[in-house]
This record gives structure tokens, sequence and C-alpha cells, in this order.
């Protein structure tokens, strides 16, 4: 766990764009809150492994999400309950359950159904979110670190000239 957390730190301190982890971040979020067996799931991370997104990042949100999805899935189950009962959208749903892709991807359970729609609705507030927070913490934060006296003094070090060595 805490070279996932290193991982994360060393991402935001990377050359990877904004864009890049909030992508990643989103990407978890919409693994994380549906149940972690649910088919779509599979699908999403090919897309994660074909698109450039810090793989790190990504499972550390997933995990953050899929402990939030825990609070949340009562909510997200009477929603899918709602979104499956609406008389307006009878017709979609018999008529997408009688394709074998969409029964396997089980949309016909209420929670699979509520928790993917609602990671849906809320991934661009989430994209939005950490891309701005990216932007500060390397603003602020980052800026912040490299300027202290400690970080100074260990850089200046030869225990980290030797890591930088090794690190190439």
């Amino acid at each position: 766990m805490l070279t996932l957390l290193v991982k994360v730190i060393k991402a935001l301190n990377s050359d990877y764009s904004p864009a890049q982890i909030a992508l990643a971040v989103c990407l978890g979020m919409i693994v994380g809150f549906p149940p972690l067996g649910s088919s779509h799931n599979a699908i999403i991370l090919l897309f994660v492994l074909m698109l450039r997104v810090n793989l790190g990042v990504f499972v550390v949100s997933l995990g953050l999400f899929s402990g939030l999805a825990y609070l949340v899935d009562p909510l997200s189950e009477s929603f899918g309950f709602w979104l499956l009962h609406l008389t307006a959208l009878e017709g979609l749903w018999t008529s997408l359950y009688q394709v074998s892709v969409w029964r396997l991807l089980e949309y016909n359970n209420s929670l699979v159904i509520g928790s993917f729609v609602v990671a849906m609705l809320l991934t661009p507030l989430v994209f939005l979110g950490t891309k701005v927070l990216v932007v500060q913490y390397r603003e602020q934060v980052m800026t912040w670190v490299q300027k202290s006296r400690f970080s100074v003094w260990v850089r200046s070090g030869k225990v980290f000239s030797a890591y930088q060595r090794i690190q190439g």
C-alpha cells in the first residue's frame, strides 16, 4: 500500500498532464462504484491499459471508490430500481434484454445499473475537480516543498545523489 502511495506522489510530481491523472481517477471511479464482478469492468480495464493513464493513480482511486461504494450502495440500488421501473423506459429495457450482450452486462440488476449511472453522472465533476486539484497541488504544494530547507538539505546529500545515479 505504501508503494502505491509513493507511485501516486510520483505521478503528481511527474510530467503526466493533469488530464491524464484526472482520467485515471475517473476510470477508477467507474470501475469501483459498481460491483467489481460486473462484466463492463473488463471493458473499462481494457481502456485503462490502452490509454496513457497512470496505473498507480487508477488502482488507488479504484480502492477509494470501492470503499465509498459500500456507503453509497443503498442509494445507488434505489436509483437503479427507479430507473428499471420507469414506464417510459420499459420498452428500452425489454429490447436491450433481448440482446445477449446486454444480458451479459447485467444491467437488469438494480445495483449494477444504478451505480454505473451514478458513476457516469459524477464523471465530469470528478474529472474537473481532480484536474483543478492536481494543478493547485503542483503550483502551491510542490513548489513549497521544493523550496523548503529540508528538501534542499536532502537533495544536497550523498545518499540522494547516489539514488539519482541508480535511477538514471
